[in-house]
């Protein structure tokens, strides 16, 4: 049987396949009894500290960088890319 990994990480700048953004302390986890050896806390949505990569101002609009596990700022950012706004500089 193949494995399918079910979260990866991405290098490509505004990748349509975003999903979330891995939480390091979620308020909220669902699924939580799960075993295995790979379980991440994957947010959906609200606050969560996301690193970025360039000058960045409160409100810009974050979709992936070109560096893993990185955002960085679009001023166009395509429909499916968005993975969050930032609430501070």
């Amino acid at each position: 049987m193949p494995y399918f990994e079910e979260i990866t990480t991405t290098t490509a700048k505004g990748d349509r396949r975003v999903a979330g953004v891995v939480s390091e302390k979620p308020g909220y986890l669902m699924n939580g009894d799960l075993d295995g050896n790979f379980v991440t806390a994957l947010a959906l949505q609200g606050r969560v500290p996301v690193k970025v990569v360039g000058k960045i101002e409160k409100g810009d609009t974050l979709v992936t960088s070109h560096i893993e596990g990185v955002a960085i700022v679009s001023d166009d950012p395509k429909a499916g890319t968005i993975i969050g706004k930032a609430i501070e500089a």
